[in-house]
Parts: C-alpha cells; structure tokens; sequence
C-alpha cells in the first residue's frame, strides 16, 4: 500500500512538472529571446512552440497528442493586464505556421483549461528542420478586432 501511494505521489508530481513546462511564462512586457509573450493591447499573449517528442508519454496521452519530433505543439494564453488578478481569459484563437519563403498552414486550436486559466493547443507537422514563422491572432472577449502576434521558432527535424 506504501509503494503504491509513493508512486501515485511521484506520478502528480510528474504530470504537474509537464503541465508546468507546457504552459507559456506568464510574465509582462515585450517579446524577447528569453520571454515568449508580446504584450499587445490591454492583454499579454504567451505563447510556446515545442515539438510533440518532447512531452512525456502519459501527457501527450491525457491531451490526446501523438508524440513524434516530427509534429510540433503551439500552446497559446492570453492574459487581461487589467485588474488586480490579471486573469487568464478565454478568447478565439487562430494561427498559421509557414516557412521563410512565405508558405502558410493552419493550425486548429483546442481550449484547454485547469484551475481556472485557459490555454490553446494547437499541432501541425514539421517538414524538416528550420525557421518557422507563426502568426498569431487573438480576439479577446468582447473584442471584434484580432490582436496579432508573430514569431519565429527554430525547430531540429531528425
């Protein structure tokens, strides 16, 4: 019964880990190589770009996600800088990936929420390995016009 509680213990705190690592910083200000979030509007966008190998077997699995270093994950939050709580908010999300010469993909998102925080999962394939240009738009709620984020990720295709 004692091996069975500690690792029923080590398994949390192993999912917990994971959740952790997918979700984007939450943190203010501009976008720079070591912050992945834009601040656009009344609202900060965080955004992380990962390929699907690196999550571990039993997330991907309880998120329904095929592993492979050849299918990468977006995971975009979007934050109200308004407010004391500057709660995550949930909002319509859309974005494409494409490569530097300008070739466009879209990437269907699903809603995801724990502890009352949303966030945005999206998978689309790699081709090979290089830049990848994501556009991001965001609509919060009782807004009518996207927020747009852009960035690039580098990604390894072996």
């Amino acid at each position: 019964m004692r091996i069975a509680h500690k690792i029923g213990v080590l398994l949390a705190a192993i999912a917990l880990l994971i959740v952790l690592l997918l979700l984007p910083r939450h943190s203010q200000g501009q976008s720079t190589p070591d912050n992945d979030s834009q601040d656009v509007g009344g609202y900060i966008v965080h955004y992380s770009a990962i390929t699907t190998n690196q999550l571990l077997p039993a997330i991907a699995k309880e998120y329904g996600i095929e592993r492979s270093d050849r299918r990468g994950l977006l995971n975009i939050a979007v934050q109200a800088k308004a407010g004391a709580g500057q709660d995550m908010v949930r909002a319509d999300v859309s974005a494409s990936v494409g490569d530097l010469t300008g070739h466009q993909r879209p990437i269907r998102f699903r809603e995801t929420s724990e502890n009352g925080d949303y966030d945005y999962l999206g998978e689309f394939p790699l081709t090979g390995s290089g830049t990848y240009v994501f556009d991001v738009k965001v609509i919060p709620p009782g807004g009518t016009r996207p927020l747009t984020v852009k960035f690039t990720h580098d990604y390894v295709v072996d």
